[in-house]
């Protein structure tokens, strides 16, 4: 602390060649605060190194002079070791530079690959949406498949009613059954028609052909069986039996042909008022011997 403290001539000239450029200082002004100035020097004065330098009687400029050179020379020995791994920083300088060039190109393909998802994203919405109008569609056309499937089955003429129709004899059961299935839909068209319905046109021309080849046929042949009556000794039970059989072909004639169904009935008629008049007229004739 003396050493510190020593204010010889000695030193006085030594400490001379320090050039303190101090200004023109106002002790006596009323800025310069000691207080302030006391209160830093006891805050450096309670740093540990300063008290370790301080117990080891050590020159603090002596000692600020040798950090400096210290740290000059950590400073000096810093750069030799930049300068000794320049290569390697600029080689990592470069590849940080490709690494920054590999990261921008994966930016922007994730960008691309973004873009995609939102296009994807946006293609899958469109496919739920014609899914659901799909399923919506789908179960209209389950819910009117059974009606649709039964109003084309009565609206359509099958080959083999034309067939039948045309090249069966009328004494067949299968020319019968045709037949049947014809006045039905010959019935279901006209309630169509009343209905506007377009299908009627595509078949009513058929059925009409078919309706006029089957009266054609029912009327000759009950005229026929009507005829057989008629042959002398014959017994007219047993045609009349047969006419039994065949009741669907009048009933065909009621509702499709009325004045062929009259025309039948009425030779009908008249063929049994004379047969009937015709065996009247023989008993009156042997009862009239009798007597």
């Amino acid at each position: 602390m003396a050493e510190l403290l020593d204010v010889s001539p000695t030193n006085y000239e030594h400490d001379t060649d320090v050039n303190l450029q101090l200004g023109e200082l106002d002790f006596t002004s009323e800025d310069f605060l000691l207080d302030e100035v006391d209160v830093h020097i006891q805050e450096n004065l309670e740093d540990e190194i300063v008290k370790e330098a301080l117990k080891k009687g050590v020159d603090l400029r002596h000692y600020s002079k040798e950090i400096e050179q210290e740290l000059l020379k950590v400073e000096n020995e810093s750069v030799q070791d930049y300068i000794k791994e320049s290569q390697n920083i600029a080689s990592l300088h470069r590849q940080i530079a490709a690494c920054d060039t590999i990261l921008e190109r994966m930016e922007q393909m994730l960008n691309g690959f973004q873009g995609d998802l939102s296009s994807i994203s946006t293609e899958i919405q469109s496919l739920q949406d014609q899914s659901i109008a799909m399923n919506v569609k789908l179960k209209n056309r389950q819910s009117i498949r059974g009606e649709l499937s039964q109003y084309v089955d009565e609206m359509v003429i099958p080959e083999t009613m034309i067939k039948s129709i045309l090249e069966c004899p009328v004494t067949e059961d299968d020319f019968k059954e045709q037949l049947h299935e014809l006045n039905h839909k010959i019935n279901f068209v006209k309630e169509q028609s009343f209905r506007d319905a377009r299908a009627c046109l595509d078949v009513k021309d058929i059925l009409e052909k078919l309706k006029i080849k089957a009266i054609s046929k029912i009327r000759e042949f009950l005229l026929q069986k009507i005829y057989a009556f008629r042959k002398p000794m014959s017994n007219y039970q047993i045609p009349q039996n047969t006419l039994l059989k065949f009741r669907i072909f009048n009933e065909f004639l009621m509702a499709n042909e009325r004045h062929v169904a009259k025309e039948v009935r009425d030779e009908y008629i008249d063929t049994m008022s004379k047969i009937y008049y015709s065996y009247f007229k023989g008993y009156s004739s042997r009862l009239t011997k009798l007597q």
